[in-house]
């Protein structure tokens, strides 16, 4: 075993623990990794803040194109009924435009 007496311990735990203030001396401040992980979370929030934005205007315009259809399929059966009256035969079966 390497260390035998108690001054040998003594030594060891005196230059570990020198180590340690040098390395805790000679370590970078963390305020410059905080400073850019708070700048990174900002940069996060305004962009989920954007993509949010973006998707709720992309259902709107979703939903409006849905109302639209609706609005133009129904204009479509109307009107291949006032043909078929204009011809004087049936009207012709709901077309599947999709």
């Amino acid at each position: 075993m390497p260390f035998t007496t108690p001054e040998q311990f003594i030594l060891l735990f005196v230059i570990l623990v020198a180590g340690w203030l040098i390395g805790y001396a000679s370590a970078p401040g963390t305020r410059k990794y905080k400073r850019q992980l708070r700048d990174e979370a900002t940069r996060y929030a305004a962009y989920h803040d954007d993509a949010e934005g973006r998707l709720r205007i992309a259902d709107q315009r979703v939903a409006d194109l849905h109302r639209e259809t609706e609005v133009l399929r129904h204009e479509l059966a109307e009107a291949d009924r006032t043909i078929a009256a204009l011809r004087g035969s049936e009207p012709l079966p709901p077309r599947d435009l999709i």
